[in-house]
């Protein structure tokens, strides 16, 4: 398509697909802001048509999102390069799936991927709560209003709201009368794009981010019931719908948590899945706030208590969720973050929206706490109030999170120089390990007890049964795992009072299933954390290198091992070999085999480390673990020879000049003498067309002779020939290039073979397993909890 723009006709670009993109956007920020004053209107007058418009309207704005998505997409995968976003985040050479991880790369993708998941579980909303409808929507609306503006990439004065994501290149003000844009034909001169960072290029992205996504986007939902019950000063009829969407947000955004936490195993080099990084721990706090929540909407249905603190902290939950999109995308986290994004002036508008969401949800809130139900005194030992108890300890835990993560926020706003702290990972576990024996403690000590009053006799039976059971499971645990430390000790027992007061659960109620959701969920919990306690207290780097080759330092050889291609090397209690290379485009497939005898013909496994060549952003060194039960074994490269690798270089030049007799050639592992000159054959009946020419070397290895080896040089019939001869079992190959015009002296060349190897790093995980194990467990648990609660909304 030709386009013309300030008197220049362009060629090629995709104009159109730009403006249907743009009239997207706009349609779904009108259509937004309508539906929300067709509610609010209908809510003063309870007029039907106000309601239906702004059904309509809502409809008409997903619609809208939905049609700006597929245009994304299209430009995506058309690789339409005069699109500043395409150009930014694909290239040629990516896959489709990569394509998909593209759409959300950027900032600008990201916003519209939350707009539509967000838009999306508002129809959900409609469709499923008509009765709630009219107070849900426009909070959603209002959200989804809010989250379009900065979509627009508007500017007002000197102000730009938000960012488009159908701008184009030339439209970028970096690029404001550039010359190479005053082409007419400057497309045909954009050979590819800069593609996608490589960490994205994983599997584990396509599927991370949307879930995560999901998960702030389902936030909104019970912090949009919370706020219909302020509105209309109904404490109680908010909790019933609410219950499945808060379990909901729960699954998804402690789901999309868990699958970056696999990503930075699966794909990052530290050796964990989490790091304690500001945009991991942002995405962390909102979690906490909301299931300590959902624990406080528990108390409001059972004892009809804690409606303050169940309102407050799902509020929270939402702002959390806003305030962490801030820390992301604001720039302000600097360098104290490997994930978050730079500044790109849209702080203001972030900071504005989190106002706004945190000023109106306080303000009902304020107004109504006078109105809460009277506290009702709690039984000290009574579930009610250690599950209250361990609520508050969520919160006092995200608050740590909270004013650690926010350093560079207060340095912003006050002008100090707080530095965060150096020892980000030692920092964080020291803090937060005493939240975890206490919750888990809570949790172990709450399941054990009933609520309301507890028969005094059968408490204790109940609990004697499951202190004398935790300590028996303890003795073997501390016998297996090896734990050592005393806070470690003390955490491990605390979580096995957890887990084994979970499985209580089921036993004293004879395995009713209608106690499965709050023991599997619980159990899950219990064993995920041992698992985290068990791997990361206990792990071993097993690579500490044994091999004749020395890496430099003293922390290097003894944290990485030098393997050369065919040598067997020990690495803990395995031989490991590195076998083959396999380059599949821009990517090097390293396998390496461990095997469990030195002299075993079929390894124990193979792992497949691999290097994603990238030279716009750098190599990365994507690790391989072999998963069993009992452990991983994590491993990664830490040097490989790339170019040499890509060309699939055998040999490297070692020494080329000239040299004459009794001159010596120093090599890394032997050195020679040239000994001799011999022309072979009879001088009188010498053909100047068939010539033989022998040099003589004598090989010395540590000062000692070891051999003696000739070199020929040959002419046959007119033609050159050579005849090579071999140094140290073929290590090097030693060629009689030329005769020199200087009496015994000629021109030398020795290829030296080239050593083939890779350094890796390899670390063993016990028990890494009960991670998943556990994780899977708790899903299953909350799946349980969620599906009985919407069954009961339908019955």
């Amino acid at each position: 398509m030709i386009n013309t723009l300030i008197n220049i006709t362009y060629i090629g670009e995709h104009i159109g697909l730009k403006h249907l993109g743009e009239t997207f956007v706009y349609l779904a920020l009108i259509t937004s802001f309508l539906a929300f004053l067709g509610y609010i209107i209908f809510n003063i007058n309870k007029k039907a048509i106000w309601k239906s418009s702004a059904r309509y309207l809502y409809i008409a704005h997903v619609l809208s999102v939905i049609g700006a998505s597929a245009i994304l997409f299209i430009i995506l995968n058309g690789r339409y390069y005069e699109f500043s976003y395409v150009w930014e985040h694909t290239a040629s050479y990516l896959q489709l799936k990569f394509i998909i991880s593209a759409f959300w790369a950027g900032q600008e993708g990201s916003f519209l991927l939350w707009v539509l998941l967000e838009g999306l579980l508002g129809i959900a909303v409609l469709i499923s709560s008509r009765k709630n409808e009219s107070y849900i929507l426009p909070v959603v609306s209002i959200g989804q209003f809010m989250l379009t503006t900065m979509l627009l990439g508007t500017k007002i004065g000197s102000f730009i709201l938000g960012k488009s994501p159908f701008i184009l290149m030339r439209e970028q003000e970096v690029n404001a009368g550039a010359d190479f844009f005053k082409d007419p034909n400057y497309l045909q001169q954009i050979f590819d794009g800069n593609g996608i960072n490589p960490l994205l290029e994983n599997i584990w992205m396509v599927t991370h981010p949307p879930l995560l996504f999901l998960g702030y986007s389902a936030a909104i939902i019970p912090f949009a019931y919370a706020i219909m019950a302020l509105w209309k000063g109904d404490f109680n009829s908010w909790l019933k719908p609410a219950f499945p969407w808060t379990l909901f947000s729960i699954i998804t955004l402690g789901g999309g948590i868990l699958l970056g936490g696999a990503w930075a195993y699966e794909s990052l080099t530290f050796g964990g899945f989490w790091a304690w990084d500001p945009v991991e721990n942002a995405s962390l706090m909102p979690w906490l706030f909301i299931l300590a929540g959902f624990h406080m909407m528990i108390l409001n249905k059972k004892r009809q208590h804690s409606y303050a603190l169940s309102f407050l902290f799902i509020i929270l939950g939402y702002i959390f969720v806003v305030y962490a999109s801030y820390l992301t995308r604001s720039g302000v986290l600097g360098s104290t973050s490997v994930h978050a994004f730079g500044n790109n002036g849209l702080s203001a508008q972030m900071v504005s929206i989190m106002a706004i969401t945190f000023g109106f949800s306080i303000y009902l809130y304020l107004r109504n706490i006078r109105n809460f139900p009277g506290a009702t005194k709690d039984r000290f030992m009574s579930r009610e109030f250690w599950m209250y108890l361990g609520a508050l300890v969520l919160v006092l835990s995200s608050f740590q999170i909270f004013a650690t993560t926010s350093i560079p926020v207060f340095n912003k706003i006050f002008g100090s120089e707080i530095a965060p702290p150096a020892e980000t990972v030692a920092f964080y576990n020291k803090w937060q390990l005493p939240f975890g024996m206490l919750v888990v403690f809570l949790i172990g000590g709450s399941l054990v007890l009933r609520y309301g009053k507890n028969d005094e006799k059968e408490l204790n039976k109940r609990f004697w049964i499951v202190f004398i059971s935790t300590i028996l499971v303890f003795i073997v645990e501390f016998f297996v795992f090896n734990i050592t430390g005393w806070a470690f000790l003390a955490f491990m027992f605390f979580i096995t009072f957890a887990l084994v007061s979970s499985l209580s659960v089921l036993f004293f109620n004879k395995w009713n299933n209608k106690f499965f959701a709050n023991s599997f969920s619980h159990l899950g919990f219990s064993i995920f954390l041992l698992g985290v306690l068990v791997a990361f207290s206990n792990s071993q780097i097993i690579s500490s290198n044994t091999s004749k080759y020395d890496l430099g330092d003293e922390n290097s050889n003894r944290q990485n091992q030098v393997l050369v291609k065919g040598q067997a090397q020990q690495l803990g209690n395995y031989w490991v070999v590195y076998d083959s290379l396999r380059q599949d485009k821009n990517y090097l497939h390293y396998t390496v085999n461990f095997f469990r005898e030195k002299n075993d013909k079929e390894p124990e496994f193979s792992i497949h480390p691999d290097i994603n060549v990238n030279s716009r952003m750098g190599n990365v060194y994507n690790p391989s673990t072999y998963h069993s039960i009992t452990k991983d074994v994590f491993t990664f490269i830490t040097y490989a020879n790339i170019d040499a690798d890509i060309q699939g270089k055998k040999f490297d030049k070692s020494f080329e000049g000239d040299i004459k007799i009794g001159d010596t050639v120093k090599l890394k592992t032997a050195n020679l003498i040239f000994r001799d000159l011999k022309l072979v054959g009879k001088k009188d009946s010498m053909d100047i067309k068939n010539i033989r020419i022998d040099a003589s070397f004598d090989v010395y290895v540590n000062g000692d002779s070891v051999s003696s080896i000739s070199a020929s040089y040959i002419i046959n019939d007119g033609q050159k020939e050579f005849a090579d001869a071999e140094v140290n079992g073929g290590e090097y190959l030693l060629r009689f290039n030329n005769i020199s015009s200087t009496p015994n002296k000629i021109s030398l060349l020795i290829i030296e073979k080239r050593l083939e190897y890779i350094v890796i790093k390899s670390t063993v995980f016990p028990w890494i397993s009960f991670i998943l194990i556990g994780g899977f467990i708790m899903f299953a648990g909350l799946f349980v909890s969620l599906w009985r609660h919407i069954k009961d909304i339908r019955d």
